[in-house]
Order: structure tokens, then C-alpha cells, then sequence
């Protein structure tokens, strides 16, 4: 009696074998052609019973895994002190403490304070004219928020409003900051004004804003008829009321009824329903001398 040998091939677990049989009166005794997975032609023992000329085909899975090299964490930029710290009933000056240059000041919901500034030839590249102001600029998203902002107002309050500042580059941040200085005194110029890199102004998405009929801020302005539209509807258009009373040692300002800030409708709603400041969002609030 004739015995036959079977013979069983091991492969690597992982592999996927397809065993394919091509007969000897084939016209080709080719290997069969790869598909679009990786294919190992290996070719088979016969038992006297397999015809000749047949190939086992090992099909591999695309292999998926890439070695990625994992970018190193940027080192911050910094911006050193003048000179000691210095504080003024809870308001410190500027230029006395170390502030972090922000790497994303492209970013709508990016937090510039006195203690995060902007690189210092950062300049907004999508700067657009605005209606309804004293030749005032802002980013194209706050610009658009802007156009919808008053014609809503003027819908619903019958009253209009006008923006009396909104991009400034650093020369008119300085000469603001002096202004100031000058004609109140410095501990109130660190209360109100902002150092060139360390303005909202600066990123193009603040808007000071006053009723229509009148060429200057109001300290009240949040008191008048649009200004109390405006706090109350601002987030739907993506704009926070950003100095209020009861952010002031968090922000580092004082009380501003005339100063909002384009974030994105998203987060202009987180906060304003969660009634929270924007360096709250961050956990960033400034931390006074009192605190520490």
C-alpha cells in the first residue's frame, strides 16, 4: 500500500495565507500577480499528489504603524521686568513684572493680558474697515460680528452705536498709555491702560464702544439703553463684556463699560453663562499682593 506524506507549513501568525493552485497545463508557471496587500510568493513541497507548479501566496496586512518622532515642547518667550515689581491698590504695573509672548496670537479666544504679550512685530493680516466708527479696523470675523451687532441693536433698541477704537499698533498704544499717565497719574494709567503688546486692541478683536451721537468712551456706558442691550446679547455674537466690577483683580483692569472682546460665539457663551472672566477660563487670574 502506497503512503502518502502531508505536509503542514508553519507561517508566522500574524501572516494571513491564501493558498492559490495553478495548474501544470497553465500556459504560466508565473507566480499569480500581488493585489493591493503585500504578498510572499514561497514555493510549496509537492506530495505526490499536489500538481506541480504550485505556489503558496502569503498576504501580509499593510503595515499601519509610522515612527512619528514627537515634537519637542517650545520654550517660552519671555518679556523681563523694568524694574521691582511694583503694585498700586491691587493694579501692578506692566512693565514691572515677566510676561510670557503668547505663541497663538492668531487664536480668537487667545488671552493677552499684562502678564501675556504679543510678539512685537505682530500685526493682524486680516485687518478690515468698519462701518458705523471713526475709521476703525478689526479682524474680518469681528468686523462681520460688528455689522450684525449694530443692526440688531438699532432693531431692537432703536438706538444706535459707534466704535470709537478697535486695532491699534503699538505707537498708539504707547501714546495712550502716556496720555494717560500724564494727565491722571501712573497708578491710574496701570488701572486703565495697557503697554504696546499687552492690549486686546493689538489683536484686532477689541471694540470700545459708545452710544451713536457720541466721539468718546463712557465709564456708565454698560448703564445706557444699548450698552445693557449689548451685555446682555453680546455672546450671541460672539462678544464678551470684558472689565466688569467683579473681574478686576482677575484681569488685572479696572471697571470698563465700554471695552468688549470678539472670542467666537462658543466661548462668548461659556462665559457669559458660566459668569466667568476670561483668565478664570484659563485658570490665569492675576494674583494680587493680598492673595499670595
Amino acid at each position: 500500500m502506497r503512503r502518502t506524506t502531508n505536509r503542514t507549513f508553519k507561517f508566522i501568525s500574524l501572516l494571513t495565507i491564501s493558498v492559490m493552485f495553478i495548474s501544470s497545463g497553465c500556459q504560466s508557471q508565473e507566480p499569480p500577480e500581488t493585489t493591493e496587500e503585500t504578498r510572499i510568493v514561497v514555493p510549496m513541497e509537492l506530495s505526490d499528489k499536489t500538481p506541480e507548479g504550485t505556489f503558496a501566496v502569503v498576504t501580509t496586512e499593510p503595515d499601519i504603524t509610522e515612527l512619528v518622532t514627537p515634537e519637542p515642547t517650545p520654550t517660552p518667550e519671555y518679556i523681563e521686568p523694568e524694574f521691582d515689581e511694583t503694585w498700586y491698590n491691587g493694579f501692578v504695573d506692566p512693565r514691572s513684572i515677566r510676561a510670557q509672548i503668547v505663541d497663538n496670537p492668531n487664536d480668537i479666544t487667545v488671552l493677552v493680558n499684562k502678564y501675556y504679550a504679543l510678539p512685537e512685530d505682530y500685526v493682524p493680516e486680516d485687518l478690515v474697515p468698519c462701518s458705523h466708527s471713526f475709521d476703525q479696523q478689526l479682524r474680518a470675523d469681528a468686523a462681520a460680528a460688528w455689522e450684525q451687532l449694530y443692526t440688531d441693536c438699532l432693531a431692537e433698541t432703536g438706538e444706535g452705536i459707534t466704535l470709537v477704537s478697535g486695532y491699534r499698533d503699538n505707537w498708539t498704544q504707547q501714546y495712550l498709555f502716556d496720555r494717560s499717565r500724564d494727565k491722571n497719574g501712573l497708578a491710574f494709567a496701570c488701572k486703565k491702560n495697557a503697554i504696546p503688546g499687552r492690549s486686546e486692541h493689538q489683536l484686532g478683536l477689541a471694540m470700545d464702544i459708545t452710544p451713536a451721537g457720541h466721539d468718546n468712551i463712557m465709564d456708565f456706558f454698560d448703564e445706557t439703553t444699548t450698552g445693557k442691550w449689548i451685555c446682555e446679547n453680546g455672546h450671541k455674537y460672539g462678544l464678551i463684556h470684558r472689565y466688569k466690577e467683579e473681574y478686576v483683580y482677575e484681569t488685572g483692569y479696572g471697571v470698563e463699560g465700554w471695552h468688549f472682546r470678539y472670542v467666537g460665539v462658543d466661548l462668548a457663551t461659556y462665559l457669559y453663562e458660566n459668569h466667568m472672566s476670561l483668565e478664570a477660563y484659563y485658570g490665569k487670574q492675576q494674583v494680587v499682593p493680598w492673595d499670595e
